[in-house]
Formats: C-alpha cells, sequence, structure tokens
C-alpha cells in the first residue's frame, strides 16, 4: 500500500454526512486507500457505526445508542438538521462496512468508543467480523480495550490514540498493546513526536487536510494520513 496511506475519517465526510455508506462510498470514489470509522454497540450488542454515544447530535434524538435495539436502530435516520427528515441516511453496521471494504479493497480503522468500553467482553464479536480484511486494525482512546483486543487475538493491529494529557508521554514503551499510535496534528510537534519515533512504531495523523507542509512532504516515520478530504489531499501530492 502506498506510504502513507490515506484513511478517509468517517469517510469522505467533507462531502457527505459522517460514518453512512454514501461518505464511504464518496471515499472509495475519492482515491482513499481505506476508511476510519467508529463503533458503538447497541442494546443487543450489535456493533454499528456511528461515532455519538446518543443520537442526540446526528438524528435529533435523546437516546443512547445502547439503549436502543438493532432493529430500532436500523429506522433511524441521520443527517444535518433540517434536512435529514427527507434526505436521511441509515446508521450503517459495521459488517455492512467491512463486505463493502472486502469488495472494494479497501483498508479498515476501526475506532472502539465509549458503549465498547463499557462492554468490553463483546470485543469477542467484533474481532471475527473484520478480521477476514487483508488491511485492518483496531484503534481507540480507552487503551484497556486495546489490550482486550491482544487478548482475543494477539495477531490484529491495534492503534491508541494519544492525548496531550492522561498519556505517559516519556514511557510509550509500557503500552504494549498498542502497535502503533494515532495523534491530532495538533500534537506533530515537539516533543510528542520525537517520542513516538523512539517507538519504532506505526505512526498515522487525524485532522490533516492536505495543506499541511509535512503532509506534502511527508517525512519517512509516518505510516498515514487521516483526512475529511482524501481526494484533496491525494491530489495536492500528485502536484508535488
Amino acid at each position: 500500500m502506498y506510504k502513507p496511506s490515506v484513511f478517509a475519517h468517517r469517510g469522505a465526510s467533507g462531502r457527505y454526512f459522517e460514518n453512512t455508506m454514501k461518505a464511504f462510498v464518496e471515499a472509495f470514489s475519492q482515491g482513499a486507500h481505506g476508511i476510519e470509522l467508529d463503533v458503538q454497540l447497541t442494546e443487543d450488542g450489535v456493533p454499528v457505526v456511528i461515532h455519538d454515544m446518543d443520537l442526540t447530535r446526528v438524528a435529533g434524538i435523546r437516546k443512547r445508542v445502547s439503549s436502543m435495539t438493532y432493529a430500532e436502530i436500523k429506522k433511524i435516520r441521520i443527517g444535518r438538521k433540517y434536512l435529514r427528515i427527507v434526505f436521511g441516511h441509515r446508521i450503517p453496521s459495521l459488517y455492512e462496512v467491512v463486505s463493502f471494504c472486502d469488495v472494494k479493497g479497501m483498508g479498515l480503522n476501526v475506532e472502539l468508543k465509549e458503549t465498547v468500553s463499557e462492554r468490553p467482553a463483546l470485543i469477542k464479536e467484533i474481532i471475527p467480523i473484520i478480521s477476514g480484511l487483508k488491511n485492518v486494525h483496531i484503534s481507540s482512546f480507552h487503551y484497556h480495550l486495546l489490550e482486550k483486543v491482544k487478548e482475543v487475538d494477539p495477531e490484529i493491529e491495534t492503534a491508541y490514540l494519544v492525548r496531550k494529557k492522561g498519556v505517559d508521554w516519556d514511557n510509550l514503551k509500557l503500552y504494549t498493546s498498542a502497535d502503533g499510535f494515532h495523534l491530532h496534528k495538533r500534537l506533530f510537534t515537539e516533543p510528542y513526536i520525537r517520542n513516538l519515533r523512539l517507538t519504532t512504531k506505526k505512526i498515522r495523523v487525524y485532522g490533516v487536510t492536505g495543506n499541511e507542509k509535512y503532509v506534502l512532504n511527508p517525512p519517512p516515520f509516518i505510516d498515514g494520513w487521516i483526512t475529511d478530504y482524501p481526494g484533496y489531499l491525494i491530489s495536492q501530492k500528485k502536484r508535488q
């Protein structure tokens, strides 16, 4: 795969509403090498693709995803306010997106969110859904979930989403269950980059647009970019 690879953040979310099949199809059309998405769990334990743990922002419904069954979630329509009633999108299941990536030959970055953190035992149900993909990794801000992933399947690739606070930046080697680190572009500075490079693990940066100098001329230690605008980022690179 091209390095640094380009992952579409929640699909081509700069064009279409985040974490919808339309955004994922557009990501493929724009030439993204992979898709980054978020996974929450329904009441009956089905992994669905949605960022927030409740439906307020995306559907105008004050309910938690984990309080609804998958049958109920399938009836919900999400999208931008005032448009979702007519032009709303379904919330896809993780299985649907995995099937799409398999057919299109795309990579997949599965971020495990809060409702998975509340029921980590269900990771054993998530891993079989994604394990057939050739290029897949699991990421999370919740490090204990990566430990659980490795417990279930030591071979699957993992990435720890790091923040400025709450991470032992001087001892990143302690995070043995992480095969890589994902960071926001705000942390693409010292001493964070130096400490990450010392781990020799994979490094991917999210929040980039394609206008950043280090994206146009990427350092060799970067494995991937995660962006809302995959087509634009790729086109900018081609101009170099």
